[in-house]
């Protein structure tokens, strides 16, 4: 049977209006649903790539040698989870990734990349064991391997949900500019935590509401950018379930494990990648001994918006 108003609905639609009442529930769900199930990456699936691409692809004819991590629910497009990616860069020695700056914000977690450094506005940053690299919008950043063997880091950018606001701006620099890489390591604690810091003042931590020891990267008590928010969580029992309105992407740094994400459970060891995607409950525990996990959301950006939700069993 015909709706009363099928008429009118048929005539505002050709006419590009659309009438609430016919339309509410779509554009006001009553409840976050993500798009992407969580996904899982494994670091012994990923290694060979990584040494392939290391022989296959010169670092003089690419922007960057990384292998960024897609989820096959956003039909092609390249993203991790909503709003975020994460990525594994590779340098041979003596390699120079291209100076660039653009509009998204990114870090760089060392996995194995001793003797690699990273530029950051004229700063030499270490990449040692365990250290975060930050590259915030809009700063000039290179790297460069002055190590005699491959070097592998973890990357993460929020560069869908730059692409999403239409609000992306790059800038490439130059490869004959060798005055880049002359530079000092004073002043690389702005962008620079090193990861043997952070373990330290984890051991000072009492566990957290979800059970885990979490240490938040912070400047001046907020996040380290306006729009991501890390975390380096030290699991040494099953965490409590928790669910919140934002993205993760989490690296296993050391140890194995296990988390439920959804309706998944992935089993995980290090170097391994997985997602929890927005408003998807998740838990975690260690196998064998403690397991640490560092963590990237776009957390900030739901917080600076009030959109900001968690919720713990």
């Amino acid at each position: 049977m015909a709706r009363p108003d099928a008429a009118l609905i048929g005539a505002l639609e050709r006419s590009n209006i659309h009438p609430l009442w016919d339309r509410y529930r779509r554009i006001t769900p009553v409840a976050p649903g993500a798009k992407d199930a969580p996904m899982h990456w494994r670091w012994r699936d990923l290694e060979p790539f990584t040494e392939r691409a290391a022989k296959e692809v010169a670092i003089e004819d690419v922007e960057r040698r990384a292998l960024i991590l897609a989820n096959p629910a956003f039909g092609g497009e390249t993203v991790t989870t909503q709003n975020l990616i994460g990525a594994f860069t590779v340098l041979e020695p003596g390699d120079k990734a291209v100076p660039h700056r653009h509009t998204a914000a990114a870090i760089r977690f060392s996995t194995r990349a001793e003797g690699a450094f990273t530029i950051v506005n004229g700063r030499r940053c270490a990449m040692k064991e365990g250290d975060l690299v930050l590259t915030p919008p809009m700063c000039w950043h290179g790297h460069i391997n002055q190590s005699g063997r491959r070097t592998v880091w973890f990357d993460a950018a929020n560069m869908p949900a730059i692409c999403a606001l239409d609000a992306s701006f790059f800038e490439p620099g130059t490869r004959q500019d060798e005055r880049f890489w002359d530079v000092s390591d004073a002043g690389s604690e702005q962008y620079r935590f090193p990861g043997e810091l952070v373990r330290r003042e984890l051991e000072s931590r009492r566990p957290g509401v979800d059970g885990a020891l979490t240490y938040r990267y912070t400047r001046d008590g907020d996040s380290v950018m306006p729009t991501l928010d890390l975390f380096f969580k030290r699991v040494t029992q099953r965490t409590r379930m928790w669910r919140a309105t934002h993205n993760a992407v989490c690296l296993v740094v050391s140890g194995e494990g296990r988390s439920t994400v959804g309706e998944r459970t992935f089993d995980w060891s290090r170097h391994d990648v997985f997602t929890v995607p927005h408003w998807t409950w998740s838990c975690h525990e260690a196998r064998g001994g403690a397991a640490e996990l560092f963590i990237v959301t776009d957390r900030a950006i739901y917080e600076r918006l009030e959109l900001l939700r968690e919720e713990i069993e």
